[in-house]
């Protein structure tokens, strides 16, 4: 989707943002401030707006933002509910799009993420509803800098800990229909983002919710569609799902509150 020069370019931009962020285990930045360092409108080159078009003529962001995640980290930073990361997001069955798309993210790497313990990402696929349980397929996305996917939020997903020497840098867009319920895109980095970027792109405006809440918000994005289309690999589904005993999960959540109240 995107040269290795632009990765790198973006990479030695934001290399002083997290600089100014690295006490944090997991640092933000969010939608203002990529589109005042000029990334925002790389990222949304002509092939992901292909892509976000055919899923969805009427999409709006709820996520944009980069992230990168400390190194040498041994216990997943999203495990809250005992089950080593894996999670749903919740959201209201209604919401789907004039084609029937569900709300859904978008990964770039933005490192190199060469095995799992360099904090790959994994999903169950096929499994909308229900409990999740032990030895079910999983996809477990591993790849250079610049490997880029997309899921369905409705399925269970999880970041790994990122065990290596090295930080991780992800660049995150999440996606749904204009029109429904979304207190995201109301926050005050979004406003800022839409200013920022002025009025010389009304496809790139519609996603930042120039059309949000109000009498417009039917209309499509107007953006012209191309032929123009990344090359698609099947994800391979071939790990297995190993949900934690509730002794495990019990020791995990005593051992998060110590390590609370130390200040570990």
């Amino acid at each position: 989707m995107y040269s290795q020069a632009t990765l790198t370019k973006w990479n030695r931009v934001l290399d002083p943002v997290f600089k100014r962020l690295s006490s944090q285990a997991r640092s933000y930045v969010k939608p203002d401030e990529l589109v005042k360092l000029g990334i925002f409108k790389e990222i949304m080159c002509k092939r992901l707006l292909n892509v976000i078009s055919i899923l969805d003529p009427c999409p709006t962001l709820f996520h944009c933002h980069c992230f990168e995640i400390g190194d040498t980290c041994y216990e997943n930073l999203l495990d809250c509910n005992g089950l080593d990361g894996w999670h749903r997001e919740p959201s209201d069955p209604s919401i789907r799009s004039v084609r029937g798309c569900r709300p859904y993210s978008i990964y770039i790497y933005l490192t190199d993420v060469a095995q799992t313990d360099f904090g790959s990402f994994e999903i169950v696929p096929g499994y909308e509803e229900g409990p999740l349980k032990s030895n079910m397929k999983s996809c477990n996305i591993t790849g250079n800098k610049g490997t880029c996917f997309l899921w369905n939020r409705d399925l269970y997903h999880r970041p790994n800990a990122n065990r290596s020497s090295k930080k991780q840098r992800i660049l995150k867009l999440s996606i749904q229909t204009n029109g429904w319920a979304n207190a995201s895109i109301q926050l005050k980095e979004f406003k800022n983002a839409l200013t920022g970027l002025g009025g010389d792109d009304p496809a790139l405006a519609y996603l930042l919710g120039s059309h949000f809440g109000n009498n417009q918000a039917i209309k499509t994005m107007p953006y012209t569609r191309t032929g123009d289309l990344p090359r698609i690999k099947p994800l391979d589904c071939s790990e297995k799902t190993k949900v934690p005993t509730k002794a495990a999960t019990m020791l995990r959540k005593i051992k998060y509150k110590l390590d609370k109240a130390l200040g570990i």
